[in-house]
């Protein structure tokens, strides 16, 4: 399959990936991905919820779908208001409150998203926030069988205490969320685990690396390569040795801790020294 099968939905950018798989991006600012099994159908994470995310699923299936996030935050999860119930990681369950979803912080993300360049979508100024309304338990091992597909739940703690990633081994496709992607995993704030935890996690990721060849994001470039996977390894390693090529980046919008930005190869992961170890 080639990568020039795009659409456009509703404003979405609809590109096929596989027979079976699509990509939607959200106006630039996040990746979901629509599954379609034998039977029925899984869409992966359902974005911030500022377009018609129902409706442009539609047009690509007439099979039951059923949502799993692949973490809480408000740019994946926020959509799931649309279809009723998600899965979701417990452990992320207090980040899609509204002890955590507070106006402010909505009001925040939303002003920053409409700043950026690539962003393509609406004004979302005034968009009161979408938080889930019924979550779903899911953990390490479970399995989400589509008919003629299934998908293995791989725990990976790091960027947030609950982020999976859904390994479909006769296929071998991985989709990552914000646990392997090129921009720059995000380790910090109170959102967050340490990143000796998340080098754990992808350690137990790559023993697993014969099961997959292509990986699925959650943000811009789709797909990637497994080098993003071994150089996020090394960058981890490199933090918590003290040893890592560091450059400056401004996160300021997002926490008031100064952040780092680690790098190695073509992988970087932002932190602070508060979530190291």
């Amino acid at each position: 399959m080639d990568n020039v099968n795009i659409q456009t939905i509703n404003g979405y950018t609809v590109q096929r990936m596989t027979k079976d798989i699509y990509a939607i991006d959200e106006f630039g600012t996040d990746l979901m991905y629509l599954v379609i099994g034998q039977e029925k159908a899984m869409l992966v994470d359902t974005g911030a919820g500022i377009g018609k995310l129902k409706d442009t699923v539609s047009q690509l299936t007439d099979k039951p779908v059923f949502v799993v996030n692949t973490h809480g935050h408000m740019d994946h999860a926020m959509g799931n208001r649309e279809f009723g119930k998600a899965y979701m990681n417990e452990k992320d369950w207090h980040l899609t409150g509204e002890e955590y979803i507070t106006d402010e912080r909505w009001n925040n993300f939303c002003l920053k998203t409409m700043k950026e360049s690539y962003y393509t979508g609406p004004d979302i100024s005034a968009l009161p926030p979408r938080r889930p309304e019924e979550l779903l338990p899911v953990k390490e091992g479970d399995v989400f069988d589509l008919g003629g597909m299934q998908f293995e739940v791989i725990e990976i703690s790091g960027h947030t205490p609950g982020c999976i990633v859904l390994l479909d081994r006769q296929n071998r496709i991985l989709i990552a969320g914000d646990s392997v992607v090129s921009t720059p995993i995000l380790i910090f704030d109170d959102y967050s685990t340490t990143v000796e935890e998340y080098h754990r996690a992808l350690l137990k990721l790559k023993e697993r690396e014969k099961d997959f060849d292509l990986i699925l994001p959650g943000h811009f470039l789709r797909p990637i390569s497994k080098r993003y996977l071994y150089d996020l390894i090394s960058c981890a390693e490199h933090i918590l040795d003290g040893t890592v090529s560091v450059e400056d980046e401004d996160f300021s919008h997002m926490t008031k801790a100064r952040t780092i930005k680690g790098v190695f190869g073509k992988a970087s992961i932002v932190f602070n020294e508060d979530h190291i170890r």
